[in-house]
């Protein structure tokens, strides 16, 4: 059974990995790396991840060039696109 999707493909969003719920605290980026990232969701899917236990994954075109992937927690709208 499918999940519902609560982001749309090209809503603008502000992104933070939660890291404290993955990793020990060891694995963390070094202090020079961004606290949140800023882009435009460009794929979304539902996948079985380990930690996630089926949990819905958004592609992340971030305004640094990169694509990222986050989870629905780790995400908040900036702003909805016109399609949806």
């Amino acid at each position: 059974m499918g999940r519902t999707f609560l982001y749309d493909l090209g809503d603008l969003v502000v992104c933070k990995y939660d890291f404290e719920h993955l990793y020990c605290p060891s694995y963390l980026s070094s202090a020079g790396d961004p606290l949140f990232f800023i882009g435009i969701i460009v794929s979304r899917r539902e996948q079985r991840v380990v930690f996630f236990d089926r949990d819905l994954l958004y592609e992340v075109l971030c305004t640094d060039g990169v694509r990222r992937n986050f989870a629905t927690w780790e995400i908040e709208v900036l702003r909805k696109s016109k399609q949806s």
